[in-house]
């Protein structure tokens, strides 16, 4: 029974007991269906919402998805205010339309699932041997795509760049306590993975990207933000989260409205993580992820699942 039925309060999942559920297994899992739900159509997903708060150097955006089959929906507000992020996802039944929960996990989720959408495809598309990336940012997502890439292949070396010299030495010292070699020499590198995770509202500086084989981008995730150089498109393979926003709001689409590509040059990310045998093609790869609500509403629902499947043992 659910508190619309009059069975008490809706439960409320805080962070504590959210991390101890949310284990890498369970967001990759959840990630990875969901990305193959929505190439092959098996999603619902509204366009997102994002709102902007320039006075505190906030912005907000609020996204809404359902996987096929699954028996929750839901919708998902996730803030960063002043680089803090935050936010809640409200799960509900996919049945009865009945919500099911709150999940406060502080921005948590959307932060993981990230990082598991980037690792996925990154790893999917970058050569096996490849043990050494560079990371343009450095925020928290930019720790999490090399710590989550790292639970796919081993990473030996990454090469960090940010515009603020200091921010770059402090993730250096970050990965350097996860065991990873980190220096702050990215524009020097040359290193043939690369991946991007900044706010920026301008292409980052070209001569980053010489060596790379792979890339992929995870920072443009609105309109007015753009990281990728629209050049590197050409001849490239590419590969979209969601073909509509990385159209409208991602470096994709900047690349299209540059005259680069056309709108119809990319293949969507899942096609590239329902088999393993699917090989890199020659040439330059980028993934170009703004995020998809279904991935949030999969997370939700296999965390909640999984509470649900403990309290009942």
């Amino acid at each position: 029974m659910t508190a619309a039925d009059g069975g008490g309060a809706l439960p409320v999942l805080g962070l504590a007991e959210i991390s101890a559920l949310a284990t890498p297994d369970v967001i990759f899992a959840a990630v990875r269906e969901a990305l193959i739900a929505h190439a092959e159509g098996r999603t619902s997903v509204p366009p997102p919402m994002v709102l902007e708060f320039p006075d505190h150097a906030g912005d907000c955006h609020v996204k809404a998805g359902h996987v096929a089959g699954s028996p929750h929906f839901s919708v998902k507000v996730a803030s960063t205010f002043a680089s803090v992020n935050n936010g809640l996802i409200l799960v509900i039944d996919a049945t009865t339309g009945a919500p099911a929960a709150v999940l406060a996990d502080e921005g948590m989720l959307t932060a993981w699932r990230t990082a598991a959408a980037g690792a996925l495809i990154t790893h999917a598309l970058t050569p096996p041997e490849v043990d050494e990336v560079s990371v343009l940012g450095t925020g928290e997502q930019a720790l999490l795509q090399v710590t989550w890439l790292r639970k796919l292949r081993p990473i030996t070396k990454v090469h960090v760049w940010g515009r603020r010299p200091e921010a770059a030495a402090r993730l250096c010292q970050a990965l350097q306590r996860e065991g990873i070699t980190a220096t702050a020499d990215a524009l020097e590198a040359g290193a043939p993975c690369v991946i991007t995770t900044t706010a920026a509202r301008s292409p980052l500086p070209l001569k980053a990207f010489r060596g790379a084989v792979h890339i992929t981008g995870i920072g443009t995730d609105m309109p007015g933000k753009n990281e990728l150089p629209p050049e590197l498109f050409t001849d490239a393979l590419i590969v979209t989260d969601d073909h509509a926003q990385c159209l409208h709001h991602g470096d994709f689409g900047n690349a299209v409205r540059a005259g680069v590509v056309p709108p119809d040059a990319d293949l969507p990310v899942g096609a590239f993580l329902k088999t393993t045998s699917e090989a890199p093609r020659p040439g330059r790869s980028i993934a170009d992820l703004t995020g998809v609500g279904a991935t949030d509403a999969a997370v939700a629902s296999a965390v909640l699942t999984t509470q649900q499947a403990a309290s009942t043992e």
